[in-house]
Formats: C-alpha cells, sequence, structure tokens
C-alpha cells in the first residue's frame, strides 16, 4: 500500500484537540487503512455463536431455519427471515480472556440471538442450491467488485432464487453526481453534509469535483453504475428486458425486501430490481 504523502502547506495543521492528526483527504491510497481500521470497528456484534453443522443448501434447509432470502453485504440483516452474508470477517465481543469469537468461510452464525450470519466471497460460486431462497438483496454492494465479478455474482443470485423471486439492487447513481456536478443544484453539498456524519474523518472538501471523484476513489469502490450500465450486466447475467424495473426507495415486488433500503442513501442511490 502506498504511503501516505506529506500534507500539502494549503491544508490546516493538525492542533491539540485534532481528531484526525494527518487526515489527508487528498490522498486517497494514503488514507486505505485508516478506512480499513474504521471497516473494522463495524464488523462487530454482541453475541456470536458457531452453528454445528453444514451452511443450509436447498430451498428445504433454509425453511427449516425460518429463512426465505440473502441480504448480502449485511453482518446483521433487519429481515427477520434473511441470511446476512459479508466477505469481511464478523467478531463478537472480548472478554477477559482474550479476542472475542470470530466468524469463518463455511460456517453458519447465530448473531445477538435472532439473525443468522455467514461469511462469502461473491467472487466465488455461492454454496447453495438452485432455486433456494424468494429474494436477494444487496445495498451498496455491487460499485466494491470488478465489473467481471459483478456479473458472475449476479448470475449466481439469478440462479439461486426460486421462480416468481426477486434480486433488488441499490448502488450510488453516476448520473445523480454528474447532473449535480454539471447543474451545481445543491446535491454534492448534501451529500458532503451527509458523508459528515458518518465520524470517520474531517470534513472532506467541498470542492465538486473532488466530492465526483471520491465515489471512485475511497470505500473500495471499483465501478460506478447508472440505471443503464445496472441494466446491462443484469441482462449480462442472464435477466430479460422485461424482468429489470427501476424502483423507487422502499418500493418494490415484496415490500418486507423494499423495506430494507436505508433512508440514510437516499440521495444518491439508484434502486433497481429484477425477477427471477
Amino acid at each position: 500500500m502506498t504511503e501516505p504523502t506529506s500534507t500539502p502547506a494549503s491544508a490546516p495543521k493538525a492542533g491539540p484537540g485534532d481528531r484526525f492528526p494527518g487526515w489527508d483527504w487528498d490522498d486517497p491510497d494514503g488514507l486505505d487503512a485508516r478506512l480499513d481500521a474504521f471497516s473494522a470497528q463495524v464488523a462487530t456484534c454482541g453475541k456470536l455463536e458457531a452453528r454445528p453443522g453444514a451452511l443450509p443448501h436447498d430451498h428445504r434447509d433454509f425453511r427449516e431455519l425460518g429463512l426465505t432470502g440473502i441480504e448480502f453485504a449485511a453482518f446483521r440483516t433487519a429481515h427477520p427471515e434473511g441470511l446476512g452474508t459479508d466477505l469481511a470477517t464478523l467478531r463478537g465481543p472480548a472478554d477477559a480472556t482474550g479476542p472475542g469469537p470470530a466468524t469463518e468461510p463455511g460456517t453458519l452464525y447465530r448473531v445477538d440471538g435472532d439473525r443468522w450470519f455467514t461469511q462469502l466471497d461473491i467472487s466465488r460460486p455461492l454454496p447453495f442450491a438452485d432455486a433456494s431462497v424468494d429474494w436477494v438483496y444487496a445495498e451498496h454492494l455491487i460499485e466494491h467488485v470488478s465489473l467481471p465479478v459483478a456479473v458472475g455474482w449476479l448470475r449466481e443470485a439469478r440462479r439461486i432464487l426460486r421462480p416468481g423471486g426477486v434480486l433488488r439492487l441499490t448502488t450510488p447513481d453516476l448520473a445523480r453526481y454528474l447532473v449535480g456536478y454539471a447543474t451545481g443544484d445543491g446535491f454534492l453539498a448534501k451529500h458532503r453534509r451527509r458523508l459528515g456524519t458518518l465520524g470517520f474523518g474531517p470534513p472532506m472538501p467541498a470542492r465538486p469535483a473532488f466530492l465526483v471523484n471520491q465515489i471512485f476513489r475511497y470505500y473500495g469502490h471499483q465501478w460506478i453504475y447508472d440505471l443503464d450500465e445496472l441494466r446491462h450486466v443484469l441482462t449480462l447475467a442472464g435477466f430479460t428486458p422485461d424482468q429489470i424495473r427501476h424502483c423507487a426507495y422502499r418500493q418494490g415486488l415484496r415490500s418486507d425486501v423494499a423495506d430494507l433500503d436505508t433512508a440514510f442513501r437516499t440521495d444518491e442511490t439508484v434502486y433497481v430490481e429484477a425477477d427471477r
């Protein structure tokens, strides 16, 4: 990883009360380690229990666990009948004897006593049978992988959906950023203020070009989509054009799945569903 560059002369100097000494938003490579550390802080839960045996495989296995679908990029899904998954390790609380338990791929876990979780890598085939779930949901995940990985994962998502099942995707909308940049309609300033509430760094620069670049250069983003680009990858994955729909926030084929949309991200998000 590239080492942080020196702080530009124009940047404010860190004071005694500065919570982020040395932080330089203009050096995305140098901030990788800081952002990774912030992400690791989020990957924790109050109680983590491994379940003996194999992962659920087919529809019957899912139903026996009270599960109807999968939410990707979720340590603790808000859906009571959802299996949460993520590439990152989820950790339970530490105690006097040492670090808390940590997840491993291939094992099913109970999180905080009321949700299921397993650690998965979406660049690999999903360990589930054809037609095993009724829904798949992923909020702001697809932009974190390359285009070939995204298409492969969407093919797998389509494969595990039962007839009549639905895939719901949300992701930052490139068109919204570019319209905001071109028209100065206030979106970029509002979005900057929203990101500031996350608390993982000092306020971002207000420069419009920076605020567009950050969706490409930060958070591990690999490919940014607009509606047409989402239709493109879903079509490559095997969905037909008539199966793909542009949706609004918390509106979709299944209200229980659409309700997984988080209000925090509505300003920048495009919502799409594809049914099986």
